[in-house]
Order: C-alpha cells, then structure tokens, then sequence
C-alpha cells in the first residue's frame, strides 16, 4: 500500500510553500483495488493539500473516521460536497458529545452531528467490528490496561447534563492484511494507549503478526508541544513496540516523544509529516 500524509502538524519538505500543515491527521492510503482516506483533518486543508499532492478525492471509497475530535473529523463537511459515493467507516459512538476542558470551560470538540443525521445512509457504524472485505477490517479496542495517558486528562464527554473523563469508547482501529498473515494497523490518536489497541488486535488474530504500525501516539501536551508523559513510560512504550518492524507515527506523539521513541526503536520507527508518501 501507499500512503500520502495529506495532512499533519509539520511538512516533510519545508521548502515545499504550497503545502501547510496543521494539527490534525489526514492520510490517503492506495491500495490494489480501493483508495481510503484515513481521518480528515480539522478543516478544508487535507483537500487543498490533496490538489498539490496529485491525491484525487473524488477517487476515495472509504472515508475512515478514527475517533471523534475535531482534528480528525474536521474536514467531514468538505469531503461529502466533494465526493459524493464513498461510505464513511466510524465507530457506532462517533456521535458522542465531546469536549475539551480548559481553565474551567468546556469547549465541544466533536463531530457536526447534524452532518451525520444528514447522510446517515451513507454512515456505516461499527458496533464490535466491520469487515469490508478478506484484507480489511474494523475493529473495536477491548483493552484497558495502565494508567490512562496524561493527555487525556482535559478530555471529557457529556452523559446527559455530566460531564465525565472521556473513556474513548468512539475509537475505531482498523487492520489491513497486506500480505498472508501479516498485518497493517492504524489507530488515529490513540488515546485508549497505543500498546492497548495492539494488544487488542493481537486478541482478535493470535496467529498473525502485525509488520507496520501507524498512527499517533498522543504523548505530548498539545498547547505546549512538550512531552506529558514521564519519559520512563515513553521508553516502557518503545521497548514493547520492537515486535513490530515498522512503526510510522507522528501528529499527537509529537517530537520529543519521538525523539525517545527513536532512541530504543532506531530505523523501526519513523515520522510521517505533510506531503510525506511511504509505502508498507
């Protein structure tokens, strides 16, 4: 598979004038008989980055929606006016009211739910899991296991009139069977911890081994860009992660967790930013 970063938070080439980059996520991933775009930024931009790439949106049969918050879902209203046949893959709680907590305001960050109720006929909602064909599926994170990352403390989602921290039950991971037996998987932001959604796709195929992994890791404070983990637990991470091979992750990690990352996985591990094109 190939896929083209259309949008995250720093460009490949810095010199490349026409591209810019945001925080958000946007990755539009070819494949041998379908084209996905994985996650839509926060705005119009994974478009307009799309049109510099050569990436047409018109060509995407399946939206993937990894979770709920802005900077994934963002780019929802743009992509139904441009493109008016592929399905949109979400976890069945994508419609969660979400929000962010800061100095005491909740700020709603989630999906335009009236976009959803709009085009609910083009929605397909995940329940336990989806399976699009005999090399893609869909599937629900089961795991729950360590502290819940730092970053997630500022999260919260309304349960009729109570705000409770989010527990991020409108995750979605999905898994692409490239090759026989060995596996690809993408995890969004992964706030329900990267090792925990790994382990659930381990759970669910015991006897296949996952080759790549991407995504974002959400290991640093998106306000002060530094890293909010201990560095302690980075490492733990980094070490558990060299069962896979290759790992390709930016956005929500951000550079100094990569940075530790980098020290314990070497060549295993790389950054994917704005207008980068890799293949796995």
């Amino acid at each position: 598979m190939e896929i083209t970063t259309l949008v995250e938070n720093y460009l490949y080439e810095e010199k490349n004038e026409r591209l810019k980059p945001q925080h958000g996520l946007s990755l539009y991933i070819e494949l041998e008989n379908k084209v996905i775009l994985f996650d839509a930024g926060k705005d119009d931009l994974f478009y307009e980055n799309s049109k510099v790439l050569g990436k047409d949106i018109e060509k995407v049969d399946y939206l993937v929606l990894s979770h709920a918050h802005y900077d994934h879902v963002g780019g929802l209203e743009k992509f139904l006016g441009i493109n008016k046949k592929a399905k949109i893959i979400v976890n069945k709680n994508v419609t969660e009211k979400v929000y962010s907590k800061r100095l005491g305001n909740y700020k709603y960050i989630g999906i335009p739910i009236n976009l959803v109720l709009e085009n609910l006929g083009r929605f397909i909602f995940v329940e336990e899991e989806y399976k699009l064909d005999e090399k893609i599926n869909f599937i629900i994170n089961k795991n729950h296991m360590g502290d819940s990352l730092k970053g997630n403390s500022h999260l919260y989602k309304k349960v009729e009139s109570e705000y409770k921290l989010d527990d991020f039950d409108h995750e979605l991971i999905m898994v692409i069977e490239e090759e026989k037996d060995k596996l690809v998987v993408f995890t969004g932001c992964s706030h329900s911890g990267v090792l925990n959604m790994v382990k659930s796709v381990e759970d669910k195929y015991p006897e296949k081994s996952i080759i790549g992994l991407v995504g974002g890791f959400h290991l640093q404070d998106n306000v002060t860009k530094k890293l909010i983990e201990p560095v302690e637990r980075v490492e733990d991470l980094g070490n558990k992660l060299k069962k896979i091979p290759q790992i390709y992750t930016g956005h929500c990690t951000g550079k100094e967790g990569f940075k530790v990352l980098q020290k314990i996985l070497g060549d295993q591990i790389k950054e994917f930013h704005t207008g980068k094109i890799f293949k796995l």
